[in-house]
């Protein structure tokens, strides 16, 4: 057993589980039940008995007073029993169940002594081909009320769901039979199209004959016509609209309709239940790319912020340099300054011993023009000292060599001063 009709069975158990169907003739025949090989069993023995209604969890049948049956119920009404049902496959082959139920009620049927109505409750689920039959019968009944005036457009597709082999059908109107085509049908009535004039067709009793393929069956629709209106743009042709008599829709053709409507609900479903997956998938993509963005977002950000600090690093860094480097700057000034200065100072006392030098060089060596005009002829001088070389030559100082000397001594004197002040301004 498929998936599908696993969903279907369990379906119709827990939707209908508590709807009872009476069998009358026309019930027996939709569900292909035979009634004459319906039995209660009960202590070992078996007798037949005559099914009145079912549901899924209970039945009623009706025994005589005077059959075995009867009379171990009443011995002890707490005695389990077991109820066979039979019903007819699709090839003719009799299908036969037993279900297991326990006596609840027993009492006369209709007020006869002669026949009893037993109520028996099923001791556990039946099984699946009594589930099948059952709850397709009553979801049927359940559509026909509700959805009633549901109209199914005939086309191809619909055709072939709906089990009918060509549009075209037989209508009888006053028992008159006529062509037409089909344009809708629905559980409660129909609309056709066919030649003649609305005003003689409108409130007639017709009878339209549908036969399906699938089933082989032709089934008669009794109704009347409730609207009839010309077909735009001919005045031969109308557009009829049918009301079926509802008591006497035949269940084949409510089957037939119910088979369509369920089917087409599942497609929709089917495909809402994919648009819903497929709306699922492309938000979960949706939410993944917004995620990705989010977390690219978030990264850009990140490295952004690091790249503001490590330029604000790199800022502070720069500015920390040029402070250190301004103030080893004036501090270099500083020292070169206060360096530079006992420098000039000697540089400038130097400037002055050298020219005093100079001056004192000048004189001398003019002085020593004229001594040495004098020099051969050397002569003492009056208060002069007398100087004895190595090799025992004896020199008497001029004047003039007094006068250099003197000079000299000044000079070097002037010397020891500039530096003195020299080192005086470097402190």
């Amino acid at each position: 057993m498929g998936i599908e009709n696993t969903n279907k069975i369990s379906r119709y158990y827990d939707y209908f589980r508590d709807k009872e169907v009476v069998f009358t003739k026309a019930n027996l025949n939709f569900l292909r039940m035979d009634p004459r090989q319906i039995y209660l069993k009960c202590n070992g023995g078996q007798w037949p008995c005559i099914i009145n209604s079912t549901s899924l969890q209970m039945a009623k049948v009706i025994v005589g007073t005077s059959s075995g049956a009867y009379v171990e119920i009443n011995k002890k009404k707490e005695t389990p029993v077991s109820l066979r049902f039979c019903f007819i496959d699709e090839d003719g082959s009799p299908i036969f169940f037993f279900v297991n139920c326990t006596v609840t009620e027993v009492k006369p049927y209709q007020g006869s002594n002669e026949l009893a109505i037993v109520t028996l409750t099923f001791t556990q689920r039946p099984p699946d081909d009594l589930i099948v039959r059952v709850g397709e019968f009553v979801e049927v009944n359940e559509n026909f009320n509700i959805r009633k005036e549901e109209r199914i457009g005939i086309n191809k597709n619909s055709m072939r769901e709906l089990g009918i082999l060509k549009e075209e059908s037989v209508i009888f109107i006053a028992n008159v039979p006529r062509r037409c085509i089909l344009k809708d049908v629905s559980f409660g009535g129909a609309r056709v199209m066919l030649l003649g004039i609305p005003k003689f067709l409108q409130d007639k009793i017709v009878q339209l004959r549908l036969l399906f393929s699938d089933t082989n069956e032709q089934v008669a629709l009794n109704g009347s016509v409730v609207n009839a209106v010309f077909m735009e743009g001919r005045k031969d042709i109308s557009i009829v609209n049918i009301q079926f008599n509802a008591n006497e829709i035949p269940m084949s053709y409510k089957f037939h309709i119910n088979r369509y409507i369920t089917s087409y609900q599942k497609k929709i479903i089917e495909n809402q239940m994919k648009n819903a997956e497929a709306a699922a998938k492309a938000a979960q993509e949706e939410a993944k790319k917004a995620e990705e963005a989010k977390a690219a977002r978030e990264k850009k950000i990140a490295e952004n912020m690091a790249a503001e600090k490590e330029e604000e690093k790199n800022a502070i860094l720069a500015k920390v340099a040029a402070a250190k480097a301004a103030q080893n700057g004036t501090e270099g000034a500083e020292g070169q300054t206060e360096g530079e200065k006992p420098v000039e100072a000697q540089t400038e006392a130097t400037a002055a011993g050298n020219t005093a030098g100079e001056s004192a060089n000048a004189e001398a060596s003019s002085e020593n023009k004229e001594a040495s005009a004098d020099s051969s002829e050397p002569k003492a001088s009056e208060g002069s000292d007398e100087i004895i070389d190595t090799e025992g030559h004896e020199f008497i100082k001029s004047a003039a060599e007094e006068k250099a000397e003197s000079f000299k001594n000044n000079l070097d004197d002037q010397l020891e001063s500039a530096i003195e002040n020299a080192t005086d301004i470097s402190k």
